[in-house]
């Protein structure tokens, strides 16, 4: 019969080992608590052992250690640029799509003399794009200017 349960915790023994060299199946370091040392708050030592407490010393504070930058560093690349773009645009997607399922409430919507029903994340999608397109269409404007008056100023400077 197979075991189906994880195996988190459970040691392993092997005929022939001590308890001390039981192997355990997890990979957690960390001792338990029967094997943990006692300190009291003087510093005096209480136990005796393996696990003997010593007197707490003060470490030696030493400077941060300075990381030497890299003298070959990568340049950035439009095709990099590009990489970056398109798995951000692919994230904000996955989100936009988990916005849009989760909001599938009815709403009415009412424009002027318009009236619909849609449902509440793709009007709120929708509102967003539209959104955008003002904020884009503004950037396109101020971009023409820009070249506009670039443009003057080179052939002003040509003369």
């Amino acid at each position: 019969m197979l075991d189906l349960e994880p195996s988190v915790g459970k040691a392993e023994v092997r005929p022939g080992d001590n308890e001390s060299e039981t192997i355990m199946a997890t990979s957690d370091p960390t001792p338990e608590p029967r094997n943990l040392p006692v300190e009291p708050e003087n510093g005096v030592q209480v136990n005796s052992g393996e696990h003997a407490v010593q007197p707490r010393t003060p470490k030696e504070t030493k400077a941060p250690r300075e990381v030497p930058e890299s003298k070959e560093k990568l340049p950035v690349t439009k095709l990099g640029r590009i990489w970056t773009a398109t798995v951000l645009g692919i994230i904000v997607l996955i989100l936009l799509i988990i916005f849009i399922a989760q909001n599938q409430d009815q709403v009415t919507l009412r424009y002027f003399a318009y009236e619909g029903q849609v449902n509440l994340g793709l009007a709120l999608f929708i509102a967003a794009i539209g959104g955008a397109l003002v904020v884009a269409i503004a950037g396109v404007a101020r971009v023409i200017q820009l070249r506009a008056t670039a443009k003057k100023k080179r052939k002003a400077s040509k003369r």
